[in-house]
């Protein structure tokens, strides 16, 4: 799923890129001859202000030796809309069409202005009906993200959302035969997604990040568990309802990427009262990566590296 259909790449190589309020990532993936993921190069640049991300984004990719690329700008979820509707079995321009009327006064914005796609989830092992999204965003919007990825000498390839950049990265992990999921802690809260035969069922945005974890890592040890608790509680419900609406068993793992910081009690809490396997997430096993690359510094490129992921022919 994404706004743009992706052009060919040259020499199998994919930029993804993810502006966040706090900078910029840009990385670059090269597929392997035997598909295998090899992380070329992964970049930050901070930046103080939106109009500084332009400048940000072509520093970095001068920095790098992928000019004329092929480029994946994946959205931060503050800049989009992703909502669930009941569409009828139409063909997919009129299902889109459909879509806009239903959404109408739901943006927060004209419907007008709104670039619109849709996508659907089969419940697993089941019969029954599609559940259908759509994602809206606004044209003016999309096209400053190709004006960026032009800007830097970069060729716009496609424009994904968050749900599908973690969904590329669950997909790396086809060893866990019963789906995997990951949960990405940020600084100002989380993203956990369901991944199972590279179908995302599910991602829920969890309002604990790691600036409420870190100021009690050391010492004030009830305050890290109630905000664990309440992480815990999210994806125990996050597991339920994938398994009530869309039949789906236990995922095989849960994989935790933290960021800013390591906390060892985070991982061990989840696993004890989680009744799934969880495990810090790690892309050495599954890509090939830079000799001087530490994972607790690729998790703040995670976005970016799942955007450069993407397969999608359009």
């Amino acid at each position: 799923m994404g706004f743009f259909g992706k052009k060919n790449k040259r020499d199998g190589r994919l930029v993804g890129l993810c502006q966040m309020a706090t900078g910029s990532s840009l990385v670059c993936v090269r597929r392997g001859k035997e598909g295998r993921p090899i992380l070329l190069s992964a970049v930050w640049e901070p930046v103080s202000s939106e109009s500084g991300q332009v400048d940000a984004i072509r520093t970095l990719a001068r920095q790098q030796p992928f000019q004329e690329a092929s480029a994946v700008s994946v959205l931060t979820p503050n800049v989009y809309q992703l909502m669930q509707l009941e569409l009828a079995d139409l063909p997919i321009e009129e299902r889109r069409e459909a879509a806009r009327w239903q959404i109408r006064e739901l943006l927060d914005f004209p419907v007008a202005e709104a670039v619109v796609d849709i996508f659907s989830v089969s419940p697993f092992g089941s019969d029954k009906k599609p559940l259908t999204y759509v994602v809206a965003a606004r044209k003016t919007m999309l096209r400053e993200r190709v004006e960026s990825l032009q800007q830097a000498d970069l060729r716009p390839a496609a424009i994904d959302v968050p749900e599908f950049a973690l969904r590329n990265l669950a997909e790396l992990f086809q060893q866990d035969e019963r789906g995997t999921a990951i949960l990405y802690l940020q600084e100002q809260g989380g993203m956990l997604t369901v991944v199972r035969d590279g179908i995302q069922y599910l991602t829920r945005y969890l309002g604990v990040g790691m600036d409420d974890l870190i100021p009690h890592a050391d010492g004030s040890y009830e305050m890290l568990i109630e905000q664990l608790d309440a992480i815990v509680l999210e994806i125990q419900r996050t597991f339920d309802y994938c398994e009530s609406t869309f039949h789906l068993p236990m995922v095989s793992r849960l994989l935790v990427a933290q960021t800013q910081r390591e906390i060892p009690a985070v991982t061990t809490y989840l696993n004890d009262y989680l009744s799934t396997s969880v495990e810090p997430f790690s892309l050495a096993d599954v890509m090939d990566l830079p000799e001087v690359a530490e994972q607790l510094d690729l998790n703040r490129h995670l976005l970016a590296i799942g955007g450069a992921l993407r397969q999608e022919q359009g």
